[in-house]
Parts: C-alpha cells; structure tokens; sequence
C-alpha cells in the first residue's frame, strides 16, 4: 500500500494554518448528516461517532457512539474501529485497523461517507467554499433542498432513537406568482433574497433554514415542539409583515402562509410523514385565507387553525 508523505510541524498531526507548504489532514462528510462539512484531524487521535463527546460527531442510524478513531502514528493516520455495533469500512471492506492514504472513503452507518484527504491553506479555504456551495441556493444563499432532505433524514432518525422532539415549519410567500409577472424575475429573485435574510436572522444556530422549491422554504427545528415550533412561525410571519419589502422603485406588502408539523404527534412518525403534515397544515392556510399559520393535528381533518 502506497504512503502519502506530508510536510508536519512536529506535533502529532496538529499542522500548523498559515505556513507555506504545510498540509492538514481533513475528513469531509461526501454523505450523510453533515454534508460538506470539514474536519481537521489534530491532537494525534480523533474519535468519530454520534456521542456527545465525539470529535467528529455524526448523527446516523447505526453510528456507534463512538465509532471509530483515526491515530496519527509515525508519519501515518490509522483508522480504527471502536468496538461498534455495524463496523467500519473503508473503501467498501470492513476494517479492524487501516493505514489512511489520500482519497480513502470511510464508511459508518446506514448512509454515512467519509473522505480522507490532504490540504494545504490555499486547498483548505478552496474546498470550503466549495463544499460550500455546493449545499447552498443559489438564489438566496439559504441551504438547497437537497441538503434539506439529507439533514431531517438524519435528524428525524436522531430524535426517534434518543426520544427528542422535532418540528418543520413549512413556508409560502403568497401570491409570488403576481411579483414575477409584474416585476419580472430578477426582481422576484431579489424579493426572495431579503425574505431569506430577514427569516434567517431570526433563527437558532443549531436549526435548519432551506428553500425547499420556487417561494417555499421550510425550517427544521431541533429539540422542538409545535408549541415552541409555533412562536418561530409567529416570529417569521412578523419579520415578513412588519415592513415593506424593496422590489426596485416599488415597495411591496408580502405575506406568507406557514405550516407547522411535530413529529411526536405523527401516528408513523418519519421524515416524508413529517413534510406532509407541515404541507398539508401549510395548505390549510392558504384555504383559510393566507397570512396566517396552522398546525398539524392528526386527531382534526387534518388541522386545526391557529
């Protein structure tokens, strides 16, 4: 097996940012929760799970929690299985003790893939804005649907096991169809950029904000009931309403119709199941008149008006 040789400060994989010449070694998430994201691997030993005090910590369905661990050994980064339930793979074959070379996949979990790779600050600040962008839409810079989809997979799979509540707050600007035909679309694109700037600034860190398709956007809302999954709705029908949004000379009230779903509430709780009770709330809205939220109750037909 070929070696891949690197240029290291002396300190057990702790490479040194900012030297010419010097290279890290990352694992970059190609798959599964936490798509696109980089992890540099430091202090000589790195354990990846879905534990809490994992350094690389990955919430999927048969992740250990810890899962395995890469050791820096003379010169060489080994990756090792912890003792997991479902076993460490790389590059497709199960593995006990593997020495890393550059482009190796690791795979753990039900969907979860690993690369193991070199950069140097250059590559490094390259490949994060590549990754980057790579999850991102293009119109309003928010999270893309299919990053989206990938995260309230992993999410929902995490709140089901560790018993944790979970919400989706879905969203529609409505009537956007008239802004486009009147405005035309660059001016829509601009209106969508602000909704998304003005929404996303009232949202926690550790949720989720995408555009989900054409004016939809939806809101993961970790460790979250619809109770407290309904006053980020209230939040974002008021950041829309409170002011007029700038369409080039024109100023345009928007409202918006929002849906919110709990997954503790669903009879089959799962990630699809979820979608459709926060759409079929998010319609109900509109039914209703727009500008306004509904929740999802299963025991109505199929919603109750907020």
């Amino acid at each position: 097996m070929s070696k891949t040789t690197i240029l290291l400060d002396g300190r057990g994989g702790g490479l040194a940012r900012g030297t010419p010449g010097r290279k890290r070694a990352f694992v970059v998430v190609l798959a599964g929760d936490r798509m696109g994201e980089m992890f540099p691997l430091e202090g000589g030993r790195v354990t990846i799970g879905r534990g809490l005090k994992a350094d690389v910590r990955i919430n999927d369905e048969g992740i250990s929690r810890t899962h395995a661990v890469v050791e820096y050994r003379d010169g060489e980064y080994v990756l090792l299985d912890a003792g997991s339930t479902n076993g460490t793979y790389a590059n497709g074959e199960r593995i006990d003790e593997h020495v890393l070379v550059e482009g190796d996949k690791i795979q753990i979990g039900a969907s979860s893939v690993l690369k193991f790779t070199f950069h140097d600050e250059l590559d490094e600040d390259f490949q994060r804005t590549l990754y980057e962008s790579a999850l991102r839409d293009r119109v309003t810079g928010v999270f893309n649907r299919s990053y989206f989809n990938n995260r309230l997979e992993s999410d929902v799979a995490f709140a089901l096991r560790h018993g944790k509540p979970l919400a989706l707050v879905m969203i529609d600007l409505d009537h956007f169809k008239r802004v486009n035909d009147t405005y035309g679309h660059p001016a829509g694109d601009a209106l969508l950029r602000e909704f998304a700037a003005r929404v996303h600034a009232t949202t926690r860190s550790e949720d989720v904000f995408a555009r989900y398709g054409g004016e939809e956007f939806a809101l993961i809302c970790r460790d979250v009931d619809a109770r407290k999954a309904l006053f980020a709705a209230e939040r974002i029908l008021g950041v829309i309403t409170k002011e007029p949004f700038s369409v080039g000379d024109a100023e345009l009230e928007i409202t918006a119709s929002l849906g919110v779903a709990d997954l503790g509430q669903l009879p089959q709780p799962s990630a699809d199941q979820l979608v459709r009770a926060a759409d079929a709330a998010l319609y109900r809205a509109k039914a209703e008149g727009r500008a306004r939220i509904v929740v999802f109750d299963p025991n109505a037909d199929p919603t109750r008006l907020v």
